[in-house]
């Protein structure tokens, strides 16, 4: 993949999850609560690139990468929160340090692949997905538990 349109992607991904953020500051989440899960099947389509026979990925990497999308989702599910208005609808909390965090993901991720020295770049491209995937998973996850917590529903498994 051409790293303009590597780029081109990246920075819409992040647009999509800051509005997404911006929206469910401002808009109630449906008391269902799973548009907090979508980003997730959205993200998965990036788990396509495993069919490219060009990839060379090693299962220490794949670990380093879960690994690092486990360290990152911390702070986003800490800063994560919701609250019941007056009209009895969940909204997010407002919380200008989720989008510090986002910012600083972002940069991190565009500082990474600039220094790490590769020849495959199917490789990288597909470990900073993962990475990406592993944390949109863990924080939207954990975010749709809070959030039925919030609204005093019953957990999924009843």
């Amino acid at each position: 993949m051409n790293a303009t349109v590597s780029l081109a992607i990246s920075i819409l991904i992040f647009v999509l999850i800051l509005r997404g953020q911006l929206r469910g500051m401002q808009t109630p989440i449906k008391k269902s609560g799973i548009p907090l899960l979508l980003p997730i099947l959205y993200i998965s389509t990036s788990l396509l690139q495993l069919m490219d026979p060009n990839l060379r990925v090693q299962g220490q990497q794949v670990f380093l990468a879960l690994f690092i999308g486990l360290v990152i989702s911390i702070p986003l599910i800490l800063t994560t929160n919701f609250e019941v208005r007056n009209n009895g609808s969940a909204f997010i909390k407002r919380n200008k340090v989720v989008f510090m965090i986002l910012i600083t993901v972002f940069a991190l991720r565009f500082i990474f692949v600039s220094l790490v020295p590769t020849s495959d770049s199917s490789t990288l491209a597909f470990l900073c997905n993962l990475v990406t995937l592993s944390y949109i998973v863990i924080w939207r996850s954990v975010s749709f538990m809070k959030f039925r917590r919030t609204l005093g529903h019953a957990p999924l498994t009843q």
